[in-house]
Parts: structure tokens; sequence; C-alpha cells
């Protein structure tokens, strides 16, 4: 996930609560809820606005240090774990190894398919490390183009995407747009906006990318699936993932250590929560949105107490 090294005095309060709660939606939605539609339009998207947002500038070779320490390192550390852990669920066949080196998540169990995430934003941080915002902004265009030409001649395919790359052309505009939050202080734009102003304009700016949404059919970018529309998805996703980041920096701007446990804890519950709900699927499913709710929450406090325990002892497994 996202990581960053500022110190405790600098660090911003409002993107703890933003990563805390993208995390708390990755888990809701992989529950199978009745709403999983609308946030796969966009939980994906956060993500990577906020890793964007984060973003310093680095030479590519600072970036590769800092970015293979941070992001393939554990990624190599849970594949190994949950490849293990696929020996126990009757899943693991002598390919695993192999697709695992090769980024080949769609050939593992599902409980190692979240780690696809790590392998896309490391080719997204090296790509700006090269682009920077300027460049990035026109490389992002193109990965747009990309990602409509890619989905009509039926070129983009979870089975093929070796590496996690198309996923990673599919997600760097979402990157690009968070860098440019930051850059512009786009996050700021209701600032000196009446605060009645800003009720208004929030929930309207996220109906409207809900609509797009349902215009747009599926989403599952592990998939390699955009929905129907490549326009609708990134104009869904952008709207979605922009007015909540908008909301929270406007109304959670609160320190708060057990929410700042979570964020620096996203990587290990992406990581490893699937491992814990995969198996009880079955038992789960269908039994609504509030019970899915209950169950996501009680994941996510769970997997702080590992994250937790990662910060204390081995802090490789959180990205640090």
């Amino acid at each position: 996930m996202a990581t960053r090294t500022i110190d405790d005095a600098s660090r911003l309060n409002w993107i703890d609560w933003a990563k805390s709660i993208a995390i708390y939606l990755v888990v809701f939605g992989h529950l199978g809820s009745p709403v999983m539609r609308y946030i796969f339009c966009f939980h994906m998207p956060f993500f990577f606005i906020i890793s964007g947002f984060l973003q310093k500038e680095r030479t590519p070779l600072e970036e590769l240090k800092k970015s293979a320490k941070a992001l393939l390192l554990p990624y190599v550390i849970y594949n190994v774990y949950l490849l293990i852990y696929s020996c126990f669920t009757g899943e693991f066949n002598a390919n695993y190894p192999v697709m695992m080196l090769t980024g080949r998540q769609w050939y593992l169990s599902m409980a190692c398919r979240p780690m696809w995430f790590l392998l896309s934003l490391f080719i997204i941080r090296m790509f700006y490390s090269f682009t920077g915002l300027r460049k990035g902004i026109i490389l992002g265009i193109l990965c747009i183009g990309g990602t409509a030409l890619g989905k009509h001649y039926g070129l983009l395919d979870a089975k093929t995407d070796w590496y996690q790359y198309q996923t990673a052309i599919i997600c760097f505009p979402f990157f690009i747009l968070g860098n440019a939050i930051r850059q512009f202080g786009l996050h700021k734009c209701l600032d000196k906006v009446n605060g009645w102003i800003a009720v208004v304009i929030l929930p309207a700016t996220f109906a409207s990318g809900l609509f797009l949404c349902s215009k747009n059919g599926f989403v599952n970018i592990f998939r390699c699936t955009p929905g129907d529309n490549t326009i609708l998805f990134y104009a869904a996703g952008s709207l979605l993932a922009f007015s909540l980041l908008v909301t929270i920096y406007k109304t959670l701007d609160i320190k708060n250590s057990y929410i700042q446990l979570v964020s620096e804890g996203t990587l290990l519950i992406f990581a490893v929560h699937q491992s814990i709900l995969w198996p009880m699927h079955k038992i789960l499913s269908g039994h609504g949105m509030i019970f899915s709710l209950a169950v996501a929450a009680t994941t996510v406090v769970i997997l702080s107490g590992g994250a937790w325990l990662a910060r204390k002892y081995c802090p490789v497994l959180i990205g640090k």
C-alpha cells in the first residue's frame, strides 16, 4: 500500500482516515455485498489516488531502492506465506512458485490475488520516477487510450497480465490524478466556499459518480475489466474517489492512534484478509449488507493487531 516517511509531527491525519476507509471498503467489497458493484468502481482507484497523493519526487534509482523494499519484498514474503497457506486449502500446484515469480496472480489461489496491487504500484512508481507529473499527465492520457483500445480489441486479459502490467496501465491515470491533487491543491477546492455549499456539492458529485457507475456494467480492475465503457470507468472512479477524498479532508482531519495503526497496516490487511475470508465465503455470503459490514469491521480489527506486531517487530510486513 502507499507508504510514507514523514514523521508524526507532519503526518496528514486525514490521509490516515482515507487509507483506513479505503482498506475497509476493500475488505467489505470482497465479501460479495449487495453494493459490491459500486464499491469496485472506486475502491482501488481511491487507493491509487492516495498513493499518487503521497508520492514524492525521486530519481529512478532512488525509487527502485525504496519500492523494492516497500513493495517487492513484501510481495515475495506474503506470497510465500499464501502459497504455504494454499497447501492446506488444497489449491496448491507445482506451477504456483513460477506464477508468483512471473507476477501472474490469476493462476494463484484466491487468497494470493490481492498481491496484484503491489506489482502494479511498483511499475507505476517506476514510470512516475521517469516522467514526473507533467509528462505523467501525458502518459496517463495515453494509458486511458491504451485501456480503451485494449478493451475494444479484447487485449485486456488477467490471464496474460505478466507482472500486472495491464492493471498498471489501467490504474496509472488514477495515480497521476492523486499526484495532481496534491501538487495543485485540488483537495482544498472547497476551503473558501460556504460550508452549506460544500454539503451540497460533495454528495452531488458522489451521486454523479454512482450514476455513471450504474451505466457502466461490472468493474474489476484485477480481472482487467473496466466495465462496458472506458470513459465512464475513469469518470465514475475519479468522481467517486475525489469526492470521498475531499469529504474526508474536510471532516476527518483528526488524530487517532488506532486509525494511524490501520493506515500503517493497510499493506498487511490487504495481503492477508482473503486468507481469512475466502475459506468462509459460503458461510459469510447471503446474510445481507449489515452482516457484511460487521464482518469487514471485525476482520480489519483482527488484522490491525497483526499490523501492531509488524510495526513493532517486523516493519517490512507493512512496507517500512
